[in-house]
């Protein structure tokens, strides 16, 4: 999945992309013959109610800057593409670079889809000094009141959410599933199956600055295994903090030196169970156990292997074909702490982009 901001070039900042490296981009999706779907297509597939090419992408422009309309829209419908608009509901109509609603009405009666990026483009995952109330009542309104928005102005069903900058955790996937979304989005790129979490699917942010080497489109759209410069593995990484479910969870505190360490593997793909191997910060490679079933890897720390205080990083390893696999979490063991916190089984921090091959 494809993620644009501003279709700008410099101009647009760090967020941006060239116009003519959008509409490069764009035409290569039909050179190598990648089946480019719209968001309803992915959902049901999603849901088991339809089939989609192995090689599909989906195309998402997130904030609502006019160049979207401007400049995507237009190479988009070229192309035959659908594609999402993520709005945040604040910057409709408010004149220089926005887009209006009636740009949106364009937008969506040529079949593009809209979807929320919130009301305001905050960190839904702390509530913003400024903002009176409580935390859980600005929470709400930030992603249920933008979906009604969306759908009274537009007259649509707003069904995906993308969170601002990537951040979410827990409870801001709760506040959206109450809201009544069915997934949301981050800028964390990842391949996204039918076991992806439904409220933590990557997509690869695109921006000029990646141009150099291997950038995150090329990553989206190889569908293979991804090779070193001058030959050998290339590692493709991701945060277990986004892509799966950890213990602890990624962000925690806990206060034994001994606990039950603990990862869902599914979210990384195919690879060999032979190969899977856990390391822990300050302790080295641990003999967790892998359930194939399950695709579940544990261990129960113990005797001498115990933590030493402080930020303890836990990294999977595992090999599908030549192609290195890795995953890591972070929590803090702390000696005075009370009962573990829950932390959170999605992020704690900014999103990371995948890690690249060492040059």
């Amino acid at each position: 999945m494809l993620c644009y901001h501003r279709l700008e070039g410099k101009a647009g900042g760090n967020l941006s992309i060239e116009p003519e490296l959008f509409k490069k981009q764009m035409q290569e999706l039909k050179d190598r013959n990648l089946a480019v779907i719209s968001m309803q297509d992915f959902l049901a597939w999603r849901r088991g109610e339809k089939t989609i090419p192995p090689k599909s992408v989906v195309i998402t422009i997130d904030d609502g800057y006019v160049s979207g309309y401007t400049v995507g829209f237009p190479v988009l419908r070229e192309h035959g593409y659908p594609a999402t608009f993520f709005i945040y509901t604040e910057y409709v109509n408010k004149g220089g670079k926005s887009m209006t609603w009636e740009q949106l009405a364009e937008l969506r009666d040529a079949g593009m889809e809209i979807g929320s990026h919130t009301v305001s483009h905050l960190n839904l995952k702390i509530k913003p000094g400024k903002v009176a109330g409580d935390y859980d009542s600005w929470l709400k309104n930030e992603v249920g009141t933008s979906k009604e928005i969306l759908e009274d102005k537009l007259g649509i069903k707003v069904s995906t959410i993308a969170y601002p900058f990537g951040l979410h955790n827990e409870k801001v996937h709760a506040a959206c599933r109450s809201a009544g979304y069915e997934t949301g989005f981050t800028t964390y790129g990842q391949r996204l199956g039918m076991t992806a979490q439904p409220f933590a699917l990557g997509r690869y942010d695109v921006t000029t600055k990646d141009v150099r080497g291997t950038d995150a489109f090329t990553l989206a759209v190889s569908f293979e295994g991804m090779m070193a410069p001058g030959g050998g593995d290339a590692t493709m990484a991701q945060d277990a903090a986004v892509s799966m479910i950890t213990e602890p969870a990624n962000g925690a505190t806990v206060n034994t030196a001994t606990p039950l360490l603990k990862a869902n593997l599914a979210t990384m793909g195919a690879f060999d169970p032979a190969t899977v191997k856990m390391r822990v910060s300050g302790v080295g490679e641990v003999p967790a156990r892998f359930d194939a079933a399950s695709k579940t890897i544990s261990f129960q720390m113990k005797g001498n292997q115990k933590l030493r205080p402080g930020p303890v990083t836990v990294i999977v390893t595992a090999k599908s074909g030549a192609r290195s696999l890795e995953a890591r979490w972070n929590f803090h063991y702390d000696t005075g702490a009370g009962a573990p916190s829950a932390g959170n089984s999605a992020d704690s921090g900014e999103e990371l982009p995948p890690r690249r091959a060492k040059r």
